[in-house]
């Protein structure tokens, strides 16, 4: 029974995997961190033998004797090496909260599953393709891991080195202080109805008075004056995260080229206290206040900068294999009579949204 859980929980696992793809970003964290230290619970989870049970479900019998599978007489158990083989394959290094939250949904599976099969649900002829199809994707996840296993193997020290040396803007990490006046429209009044051409004169009135009110805002920071006090005048005038900010808002820790837009470069290059000119973006106005400065060396934060260029070369190389895999498959001939035509290619640019942004009216 264990195993049969384990492939289901392995295939789900594939779903979400194949579903959400790798877009996150590498996590920022490590860098700030002096060292990385197993915390209390870890070591006292590394204690624990790897036979001693650490789930136990009362009155569940794998083969029950009466044709039922809820007994008070009998318990399964499951052990903590058992356990670890699904948590390795679904999340690997789970922290503890997150452990228990996947030990629930594996009890969970347990009990239905067998609920399945004294059914006899395993019988029902569509079950082997649904099997096939789950096959196919912890095929898809287990090849991905091997791909990228095997290119990260090939790199080299000199390689990673050398990337070290030829950029070093890439490396460069500062901590600010940010001030934004968020591009909010007004809202509609429900009780007038606007024409086109009054909306559009509307809205560029209201950028005007955004762009006024920035231009006030960054005047005064220059001035001197507090980020967090100008925040909260910033959010009251228009509206946004109803009208309050904390220093969680105005702080911003740990950026680096590879997190920024092309409109927020201009922060890395800021020593600390200095600030940079009112920026533009899609999203509003910033500013942004360098408060430190520094250089991650390769081996800095228990080698972060180099694990970091090992996965970019990885991922590039992973990216290269997946494409040509990718592109093996586009050559499949499809019926459209029965599939109907392919898509269109999804617009792209302005196209993708004529409604759009409107930008701010040039003076």
């Amino acid at each position: 029974m264990f195993r049969s859980v384990f492939v289901l929980l392995l295939a789900s696992a594939a779903w979400g995997q194949s579903t959400l793809g790798n877009s996150s970003p590498p996590s920022q964290t490590a860098p700030g961190q002096a060292a990385i230290t197993p915390s209390a619970a870890e070591l006292a989870i590394r204690k624990i033998p790897a036979d001693a049970p650490i789930i136990t479900i009362d009155g569940f019998c794998e083969h029950p004797s009466v044709g039922k599978n809820m007994q008070p007489e009998c318990k399964t158990v499951i052990t903590r090496a058992q356990f670890e083989k699904v948590l390795e394959a679904l999340k690997p290094n789970a922290p503890q909260a997150i452990r228990r939250s996947l030990a629930n949904t594996y009890v969970q599976l347990l009990v239905k599953s067998h609920e399945a099969l004294k059914m006899g649900l395993d019988k029902d002829p569509d079950f082997a393709d649904r099997l096939e199809v789950l096959r196919l994707t912890v095929d898809h996840s287990a090849l991905d891991e091997e791909l990228k296993r095997q290119e990260s193997a090939k790199i080299t020290d000199k390689q990673v080195d050398d990337y070290y040396r030829d950029h070093p803007d890439e490396f460069v990490q500062v901590d600010v202080q940010r001030l934004f006046v968020p591009w909010y429209e007004p809202e509609d009044d429900p009780n007038k109805k606007l024409t086109p051409a009054e909306k559009l004169q509307r809205d560029r009135a209201w950028q005007k008075q955004l762009k006024a009110e920035a231009e006030k805002l960054y005047a005064r920071a220059v001035a001197g004056e507090d980020f967090l006090p100008l925040q909260i005048e910033a959010y009251q005038f228009t509206g946004a995260n109803n009208g309050t900010a904390t220093e969680g808002d105005i702080t911003v820790p740990r950026q680096r080229k590879m997190m920024l837009d092309q409109a927020m470069m201009p922060m890395l290059d800021l020593q600390p206290g200095q600030m940079t000119k009112l920026i533009t973006d899609d999203n509003g106005y910033y500013v942004f206040k360098a408060t430190k400065r520094e250089v991650l060396t390769l081996e800095g934060y228990g080698g972060y900068a180099r694990k970091e260029i090992r996965k970019k070369f990885a991922d590039e190389a992973y990216a290269k294999d997946k494409a040509a895999l990718e592109q093996e498959a586009a050559a499949a001939n499809f019926n459209d009579s029965y599939f109907g035509p392919p898509r269109p290619p999804a617009p792209q640019g302005a196209a993708a949204n004529p409604a759009g942004v409107m930008p701010p009216e040039e003076n």
